[in-house]
């Protein structure tokens, strides 16, 4: 506690400090020394009958020429304004029509598009096609060159989830949208600038190359980009289903049902060094326990109907509603349907709360005790596992 004589001198000091732009500690003290992380961003949904009419309204009529992207953001009420779903994550909804061609570029952020409505949708990357239905996800890592369309005849809707907000804390936000390529038919062998990539790799490379699980090849595409990221690109919701299908009899996680995460198949890590990408199946009825952690995450409805608690908040979801949980935040899920699954797609930053020693998830018993799940301070036989959905308390 200071002493109104200190609190005097500091005071008188001030001025002088901020003329040579210092700071005395003292004063900032309590602001930064807390005990836990302050609330930032908030607990919210954003429900799909209220928000995809908007993407129509808004960009009905416009080219992507104008417009660059047919992309609302969802913004987070605890984030005054800014186009960030978390502190660490931009979440939006895009719009493509038929025949749209968005530019091929690349940028300093890792991102993600998860389909949500339509068909004969498509993202390029590193010249392999890759055509998303309802469900799938695709990476596009960090400086990996991708363009997006649609080959149908009707509008169709994804989720971007991106890690924009990290990237811009540590100003490093950077993208580039002048692509060329050399056409193999000219003598001159001559760059030439281009809208969208040449398909290099053939339909389906992705599943061909990596899509059996445990096994990888090792002759050449295994390096394919800078091998910080996972090289298979597209993940298939039909097989993902399959496999929490294949779960439903286990216990799964007392806090998330059965849950599983998309991975690197080099490795097992996670599929970008910033995010974790996972799905998760509540059986009927199912009501997990009641947990938080430090990481942030974004929620999906894929299937199915229920409800989230965080921290007394109830919030009800249905069919591609979208929700977050910001991190060390108290939760919880629950199906609320007697006889049908419930199907999440989760995104979230815990790899990067492992990988700078920051990761910490407790647990709370029906009577209010607290328990750890995954201590703080790190200690090394906790091992290197990237995931925050810990099996074990």
């Amino acid at each position: 506690m200071i002493s109104e004589k200190t609190r005097a001198h500091l005071d008188q000091a001030a001025p002088g400090l901020k003329a040579v732009n210092l700071v005395d500690f003292a004063v900032v003290q309590s602001e930064l020394e807390i005990a836990e992380p302050r609330e930032i961003a908030v607990p919210h949904i954003w429900k799909w009958r209220d928000v995809s009419p908007w993407l129509d309204r808004v960009y009905n009529g416009m080219s992507l020429d104008e417009v660059h992207r047919r992309t609302l953001a969802l913004s987070n009420p605890g984030l005054g304004g800014r186009p960030f779903s978390v502190s660490t994550l931009l979440t939006s909804m895009s719009m493509y029509y038929p025949n749209d061609i968005a530019n091929v570029h690349r940028h300093m952020a890792n991102a993600s598009r998860f389909m949500l409505e339509g068909q004969k949708a498509y993202t390029t990357v590193g010249g392999e096609k890759c055509p998303l239905e309802r469900g799938d996800l695709v990476i596009t890592p960090n400086g990996e060159w991708h363009d997006h369309g649609n080959d149908g005849n009707a509008p169709i809707v994804w989720v971007n989830v991106l890690d924009v907000p990290l990237a811009e804390t540590l100003n490093a936000i950077m993208t580039e949208w002048e692509y060329y390529e050399t056409d193999p038919n000219s003598n001159s062998q001559e760059a030439i600038a281009r809208k969208s990539q040449s398909f290099i790799r053939p339909p389906g490379f992705s599943d061909q190359m990596f899509g059996a699980g445990g096994i990888v090849p090792r002759f050449g595409p295994e390096r394919r980009g800078r091998g910080v990221h996972s090289p298979k690109y597209l993940y298939r919701w039909e097989k993902t289903r399959e496999i929490l299908q294949n779960l439903r009899n286990e216990a799964g996680s007392p806090y998330d049902g059965i849950i599983v995460e998309y991975t690197n198949p080099l490795d097992g890590e996670s599929v970008v060094p910033t995010m974790s990408f996972e799905a998760q199946m509540l059986r009927p009825g199912e009501q997990t326990q009641v947990h938080r952690h430090t990481s942030n995450s974004v929620y999906c409805v894929i299937e199915g109907s229920g409800f989230t608690d965080v921290d007394g908040q109830r919030l009800q979801w249905e069919r591609n509603d979208i929700f977050v949980v910001p991190g060390w935040k108290w939760h919880s899920h629950c199906n609320t349907s007697a006889n049908a699954d419930a199907c999440l797609y989760a995104v979230t930053d815990a790899p990067v709360h492992h990988k700078l020693r920051m990761y910490r998830e407790q647990a709370k018993t029906p009577n209010g005790q607290i328990t750890e799940v995954w201590p703080w301070p790190y200690q090394p036989e906790q091992g290197s596992r990237v995931s925050n959905r810990t099996m074990w308390s």
